[in-house]
């Protein structure tokens, strides 16, 4: 997972050629593939923002700054890109229209939505790999000591 200050760099990177690119007269339609890192990076931040939540263990031991200091960062982290989302929403309703935003919106969580049920269909997925392999292994385990059990207790008999 990308740390919350890269995707935020990224995010504001693309935000300013998408700026510059409008600026210079080049349509919203050729600035999508800014668009979509844009809004890539802010999902980044968003889901680094949310691992920051529960830290691993040598995060919080190893971790200098203070817990307001990380706190203020999130915060002015949140406010400009929300500041970045409203200059864009108003981008994209001048160019196309209030609808093709809400269309646009409204795809965005689908395709969330989507990408969610995959990726918990994945882990589970992985999840019953371990368990049927931890499964198969401890058989395989107890078939070998009860093979050693019975052999040696043959080998006793002889």
């Amino acid at each position: 997972m990308i740390d919350p200050v890269s995707a935020f760099s990224l995010a504001n990177a693309a935000y300013k050629a998408i700026k510059k690119g409008i600026e210079m007269g080049r349509e919203i339609e050729d600035m999508g593939g800014q668009l979509g890192t844009w809004f890539g990076a802010v999902a980044d931040v968003k889901a680094a923002e949310e691992e920051a939540k529960n830290p691993p263990l040598f995060k919080k031991l190893l971790y200098k700054g203070s817990v307001e200091q990380e706190a203020m960062q999130n915060l002015m982290r949140r406010k400009k890109i929300e500041q970045q989302e409203k200059e864009l929403r108003e981008l994209i309703v001048y160019r196309y229209g209030v609808d093709a935003y809400k269309d646009m919106i409204r795809d965005r969580m689908k395709i969330k939505e989507t990408r969610t049920a995959t990726e918990t269909a994945q882990r589970r997925k992985m999840k019953n790999f371990i368990m049927n392999s931890a499964t198969v292994a401890a058989i395989v385990g107890l078939i070998g000591t009860l093979v050693a059990f019975v052999a040696g207790i043959l080998k006793n008999l002889r």
